[in-house]
């Protein structure tokens, strides 16, 4: 799949249905930081982000699960940034309330 059938894929994806197709584009050697940080962020990634201690963390098992592996993907250097860009959804009090909290800046910034 391209990158462009990757986001369409994406864009068309009903997130009530698991994590089974996500986890398949992420898997994609098309799958970018701007991909792969989008896909975070349509994951609740804001709810992870703002509580990041595990014993605060609300949802499925499944949902942890897949959200854990992301972020450290993320974090680990797994995606390749590349000339896509991502546009975050944070507003300006968010991204000054999760930098206060020492979230990574890979979260906060855009692409």
């Amino acid at each position: 799949m391209t990158y462009n059938d990757l986001k369409e894929t994406l864009n068309k994806y009903n997130w009530d249905d698991g994590f089974e197709v996500p986890e398949k584009i992420l898997k994609n050697q098309n799958c970018d930081l701007a991909l792969a940080l989008e896909i975070f962020f349509l994951a609740d990634g804001f709810a992870y982000l703002d509580n990041m201690e595990k014993e605060k963390q609300t949802g499925s098992e499944e949902w942890r699960q897949f959200i854990d592996n992301l972020y450290n993907d993320i974090l680990n250097g797994k995606y390749p940034k590349t000339g896509n860009c991502f546009k975050n959804p944070l507003t300006k009090v968010a991204r000054y309330k999760f930098g206060k909290k020492s979230v990574p800046e890979i979260f906060l910034l855009d692409l």
